[in-house]
């Protein structure tokens, strides 16, 4: 059997408040030919297929039609676990109608650890879960960390040794490597699970951490299909395709429509390079080795490169050293002043400059109305 391992779909997801939708896009137009060229015979998503609990349209839209063409039009079996970013009551609403067609979602722990047989291959989906939940489900175990939360579930987990069992689940193992987009498994080890807990099992195939990853000789992190943050600017995106004849994997790479570039340079150096990229559409971080960010410099940089989302530069006293597109578009025209202001001086206007400014701003505005 051949089955392919994603996770951390987040649909939803912005990056910089610029919306990722398109490149999720392409990402699932890429999943249905991998499927096909492939010959996939299920597909399992590892959790946080969304961004937010509640998802907005375009995000619930997509999954809709991803869901579709694997299950309906290519006939997959789709196995999901809720992640923790995911609403788990409403992405495992109508479970019973779902699995007809082939889609099988685990939403929340108390509805009970679900399983899939194919062949010779037993499937269980654990969702994300917390350790209230472990502890109200099984009060005999004696529950004192989200480690020991893990092995009472997988320890009441009956698996059948005659044939291959494989776990889907979302969380944090000890020994994986976060990267920076990895928001909720970077806030403190309180969550951490040791491998460990997973021998029971021929494959784990997990979500939760976005670096593509292999845990010991059992366990693998998918990755997320898409780069959320600068840091994984350098990173390179997959899905994990495993044949249960043998557990050999395979990594599919995955690309971006506009990938994500962190330029790093002097001014004079990045404006020329600027004017000859021909690949000026990429999502860009720019930073400055000799120069302040400030919003002249970022608008410049933005001529060029439309989808430049972050400027960063050298740092005076009390002065930011970055600069996001978001904030340049909400500064007032007396921010920008005292931004310059800075700048130039590497101290605050006072308040009679302020004053100064105040008055000629008004004047300036009381010009342009009469004309």
């Amino acid at each position: 059997m051949r089955i392919l391992h994603t996770s951390d779909w987040h649909l939803g997801i912005t990056l910089n408040n610029m919306p990722l939708l398109s490149e999720q896009e392409k990402f699932l137009k890429a999943l249905y030919r991998i499927t096909v060229e492939e010959k996939i015979d299920a597909v399992i998503i590892a959790g946080d297929i969304f961004d937010h609990a509640v998802s907005n349209a375009d995000a619930i839209a997509l999954y809709n039609e991803a869901m579709t063409e694997l299950c309906a039009v290519q006939k997959k079996t789709v196995m999901v676990c809720a992640g923790n970013h995911d609403g788990a009551a409403r992405l495992a609403s109508c479970n019973a109608l779902l699995e007809q067609a082939g889609l099988f979602v685990a939403g929340r722990l108390r509805d009970g650890i679900k399983q899939i047989e194919i062949g010779e291959n037993i499937f269980y989906l654990l969702p994300y879960f917390s350790i209230d939940e472990v502890r109200y489900l099984y009060p005999e175990c004696e529950i004192n960390g989200y480690d020991a939360a893990m092995r009472a579930v997988i320890d009441h987990i009956k698996t059948d040794q005659k044939k291959h069992n494989i776990l889907a689940a979302h969380c944090f193992v000890t020994g994986a490597e976060p990267t920076e987009s990895d928001r909720s498994a970077m806030v403190g080890g309180a969550n951490m699970v040791g491998a460990a807990a997973f021998a029971p099992f021929d494959y784990v195939a997990l979500g939760h951490l976005h670096r593509a990853q292999d845990i010991g000789e059992n366990i693998r992190y998918s990755g997320s299909p898409v780069k959320f943050s600068f840091a994984e600017a350098n990173t390179k995106k997959s899905v994990t395709v495993i044949d249960t004849e043998d557990f050999s994997r395979t990594e599919i790479p995955l690309a971006m429509e506009h990938d994500l570039r962190v330029l790093n340079g002097n001014y004079e150096e990045l404006l020329n390079r600027a004017k000859t990229d021909d690949k000026r559409e990429d999502y860009i971080k720019i930073e400055l080795k000799d120069e302040y960010p400030h919003v002249e410099i970022l608008n410049l940089f933005r001529s060029f490169y439309p989808n430049l989302l972050s400027l960063s530069g050298k740092q005076l006293k009390n002065m930011e050293s970055s600069l996001s597109i978001e904030k340049a578009e909400s500064l007032q025209p007396e921010d920008i002043m005292k931004m310059f202001y800075r700048e130039h001086t590497g101290e605050e206007p006072n308040e009679r400059q302020l004053e100064w400014f105040r008055r000629a701003l008004s004047a300036q505005e009381e010009d342009g109305d009469m004309q």
